[in-house]
């Protein structure tokens, strides 16, 4: 899914004569000349999202975990530390993306760029949607369209010089709050607002990733490439330096009240704890201006903190183990968390419709008698990062050790 970023093996074969052995027997670390910072920065990722991915299957809680007065700070913040997902798949696919071109030039980045974002829009409602409703032909617009879309919006953009590219995207994330497009069609709910819409072909769709909001983010993070990784790897100083920016200007137009969509700002609350959250209950669909700021400051900080490490351990190297193989571990989680969920239901008499999703969205609210409670769900949570470690680890092997190109794609 976001794994755009080719980084060969370093090339380990001694100098003539040199007396070592070949490089068919020099050990060859499996990893070598990848930024490790970019692929715990999406294992971070794509494990917070299985997070949200649990919550929704298993949850017993019957209100939505952002909504101030119903929730409790354990569900809101479970809620809210998963918002860092989706602008992180955008952003660091158009890192991803300048990457490849920067090897390869910008011809052959558009092919592929193409060719890979068609592939995701096909899987979005061949696969995925039976994926996350166990329902034959159910789908909806979800982060795979989006990104798919994204991805062959930049192939025809690549024609535009980048600082145009950077000034447009860095325009519209600033910008695109300022002013307002009637919902009612659906060409700018596709585009750019979201929500429901009645489509030719599909009928009624829930458009969850509106294309123009969410590929901003993709352009920024490609043509601001060169500066955050100006010799092909992650740079500290200029992460560290994007993130604390971008969190200021967050604080700065959270107060200001700009930036978010109307009924969207910030609440005084009874005490402390709460006014906090309040400051941070930022708006998702589409994504606000306050909303990519906060979320995208964080992700930049912590990817600057991994930058130039030549190795990782502990927690750290599992989250890079699930982030050399990111479509893999979203295609497995989306299937190995519902079957789960299907086989506890079963199990512990809870009510199996729900998570058949048969109506035009997505089954949000559980019945009375369905699901764990909070804590259950983190364990659940756990459980399913353990299962997927092994098989992220074994095709992690299969993709580096291969030279087919379908394996790209995966």
């Amino acid at each position: 899914m976001m794994e755009l970023v080719e980084q060969p093996l370093q090339d380990q074969r001694p100098p003539p004569d040199s007396g070592k052995a070949p490089a068919s027997v020099v050990p060859i670390p499996m990893y070598a000349a990848r930024d490790i910072s970019l692929d715990v920065s999406r294992g971070l990722i794509i494990a917070l999202m299985a997070l949200d991915h649990v919550r929704i299957f298993f949850s017993a809680a019957q209100f939505d975990p952002v909504d101030l007065d119903q929730t409790t700070a354990g569900y809101f913040l479970t809620r809210w530390v998963t918002h860092l997902c989706a602008p992180g798949f955008f952003f660091i696919v158009g890192l991803g993306a300048w990457l490849i071109g920067r090897k390869h030039g910008r011809l052959k980045l558009a092919g592929f760029l193409a060719l890979r974002g068609l592939w995701l829009v096909v899987l979005e409602f061949a696969l995925f949607g039976f994926a996350w409703s166990f329902h034959p032909g159910w789908t909806w617009f979800g982060v795979i369209w989006g990104l798919g879309a994204g991805m062959i919006l930049l192939s025809v953009l690549l024609l535009v010089p980048r600082p145009a590219l950077l000034a447009g995207a860095a325009l519209f994330i600033l910008l695109h709050n300022a002013f307002s497009i009637p919902s009612g069609g659906a060409l700018a709910q596709i585009l750019y607002t979201g929500g429901w819409a009645q489509l030719p072909l599909f009928g009624g769709e829930v458009i969850l990733y509106p294309i123009l909001p969410w590929a901003a983010l993709m352009m920024l993070g490609y043509a601001i490439g060169p500066w955050l990784m100006p010799a092909g790897q992650s740079a500290a100083k200029p992460l560290a330096f994007a993130g604390a920016i971008a969190l200021l200007l967050f604080v700065l137009v959270r107060l200001a009240g700009y930036g978010q969509s109307p009924g969207g700002g910030f609440e005084g609350q009874p005490d402390l704890g709460w006014t906090i959250l309040s400051f941070l209950n930022v708006q998702k669909y589409p994504p606000s201006l306050q909303f990519a700021l906060v979320t995208l400051g964080l992700l930049l900080l912590f990817q600057a903190w991994t930058a130039g490490r030549q190795a990782v351990t502990g927690p750290l190297s599992l989250l890079a183990t699930y982030g050399r193989v990111p479509f893999f571990f979203y295609a497995f989680h989306l299937f190995l968390i519902h079957g789960a969920a299907l086989l506890v239901a079963w199990l512990l008499g809870w009510p199996i419709s729900y998570l058949f999703w048969t109506g035009e969205g997505p089954n949000l609210v559980p019945p009375e008698g369905f699901g764990f409670v909070l804590v259950g769900v983190w364990l659940t949570w756990l459980a399913v990062l353990v299962v997927l470690y092994p098989a992220c680890r074994w095709f992690g092997k299969v993709k580096s050790g291969s030279g087919h190109i379908w394996l790209r794609f995966l």
